[in-house]
């Protein structure tokens, strides 16, 4: 069932409710003011006695009248009515419908006196007398015309069972007025933002994602559609992205598949060369081996910076913490590149700080690939030979700060704070050999030993490592 038609049931149930309870009120009102109107109209009545009734009273105590023909013959004149009553019922006498109706009054011992009792009852005038050797009741009853009054206040009466009829029906009709009212403002209220969200949905399930919900209305509704609106932009923005990064990992795709040739066909070229007998002498097919072995490094790289990014983008990278001092983890690693590297090529210095050197956690192996990407980096892209790399390690309060720092050109300023991006090139052409993803490698690394990685230039790039100390 629609949310709107949820709505009308609810309202109209709360409706014939609030309908059901006037009318009861209703009711009861007019059940207890009709039985309260009745008992005043009574009372006035009974306390109305005819003039005559002293007189009455005085022939009824003579004992010599015994019947009610005799006294009526003396009180008729009057307008009086006389009966003889025993048990409820007339023996003798006047028998119309209000004598029979008065005549349940004499039961069980109503009037039990010897003379003349006085009384009214409801619109009667009341002598009676009670006759011992009959065991009734001699009555006279004079029965008054409705006066003006009370018939003033009958007419008063029904007036205003009208009026409240009349109310009544009016607060009814205002009820359905006004459910009807706030049943159509409730539906604007609540359908209008939620149609608007449904049709926002759709654009989102269509691809559309550039389409704000525009609505002005109440605040929990506006909250609802701005964070409608947002998320909708973080869907285009991660959509953009995913968009690039799979351009980005295309091309590097591509231009490994391409770096790759190049030592391939290499190889091939001195295998060849060795095979058909072009390479005569020991001392040449030694270097065609050699070269062909080197390419088979390059090509080991390239084909390692693959797997390395595969195990980070899966999250499978192991990581194996020790404490190590990072100063002295350093020294060793420039001493075998010293060794390996050709001074017109590369040289490193390492500024070595006096104090003894905090420990700190981290991966031997993932540091060393720190240092790899880093060197490869100031290689490529230093575009000055030779490149001269400085290295210093530094303590601080709360890190063991290592600063690299090559004497290139460095980098764009408007490019600087990208180069850490997954598959970001500064050298878009693919001039250099390169794939996009070993400072974002090194920032990667960085980030699982909970320390900070940054760059700048300074009379080349600068790239600045803190590892946190331990405790």
């Amino acid at each position: 069932m629609s949310l709107k038609k949820r709505m009308f049931r609810s309202n109209m149930t709360i409706l014939f409710s609030a309908l059901f309870s006037l009318m009861l009120i209703f009711v009861l009102v007019l059940a207890v003011f009709e039985d309260s109107f009745e008992k005043q109209l009574y009372l006035i009545t009974q306390t109305k006695l005819d003039s005559h009734v002293g007189e009455v009273a005085q022939i009824m105590e003579n004992e010599e009248i015994q019947s009610a023909e005799e006294l009526k013959r003396q009180v008729g004149d009057w307008g009086y009515q006389t009966a003889v009553i025993a048990g409820g019922r007339i023996l003798s006498g006047d028998r119309d419908g209000q004598m029979e109706e008065l005549a349940e009054f004499f039961t069980g011992g109503n009037v039990a006196g010897k003379t003349a009792e006085i009384f009214a009852y409801q619109r009667a005038t009341v002598v009676s007398r009670y006759l011992p050797h009959e065991e009734a009741y001699l009555a006279a009853v004079h029965f008054s015309e409705e006066s003006w009054l009370t018939s003033s206040l009958k007419q008063s009466f029904f007036s205003f069972i009208l009026i409240i009829f009349v109310i009544g029906l009016g607060a009814i009709a205002a009820l359905l007025f006004l459910a009807s009212f706030f049943t159509r403002k409730m539906n604007r209220i609540i359908m209008e933002p939620v149609e608007k969200l449904v049709a926002g949905a759709e654009r989102v399930k269509n691809g559309v994602l550039n389409e704000d919900i525009q609505y002005q209305g109440e605040e929990e509704f506006e909250h609802v559609c701005q964070t409608f609106n947002s998320m909708q932009r973080t869907m285009a923005e991660d959509q953009k992205q995913r968009e690039k990064n799979e351009r980005a990992r295309t091309d590097m795709v591509t231009g490994i598949s391409h770096d790759l040739r190049t030592p391939l066909t290499s190889i091939q070229g001195y295998i060849k060369g060795v095979l058909d007998g072009v390479a005569d002498t020991e001392e040449k097919k030694s270097r065609y081996l050699r070269t062909a072995y080197e390419s088979t490094e390059e090509m080991n790289i390239l084909l390692q910076k693959l797997f390395d990014f595969s195990r980070m983008e899966s999250g499978q990278m192991p990581f194996h913490m020790v404490k190590a001092d990072l100063a002295e983890y350093t020294a060793s690693y420039v001493a075998q590149r010293e060794t390996a590297a050709d001074p017109s090529v590369l040289s490193i210095c390492l500024h070595a700080c006096e104090d003894l050197m905090p420990e700190i956690s981290m991966d031997v192996e993932q540091v060393r690939r720190i240092f790899d990407n880093l060197l490869e980096n100031s290689i490529k892209y230093a575009m000055v030979t030779p490149v001269k790399v400085d290295i210093s390690v530094e303590k601080t309060e709360d890190a063991v700060v290592l600063k690299w720092r090559d004497n290139g050109k460095g980098v764009p300023e408007e490019k600087l704070g990208r180069i850490f991006e997954r598959f970001y090139r500064c050298d878009e052409s693919r001039n250099e050999k390169g794939s996009g993803v070993g400072l974002y490698v090194v920032k990667y690394i960085m980030e699982r030993h909970h320390g900070r990685v940054k760059a700048e230039n300074d009379g080349g790039l600068k790239i600045e490592l803190s590892f946190p100390r331990e405790e």
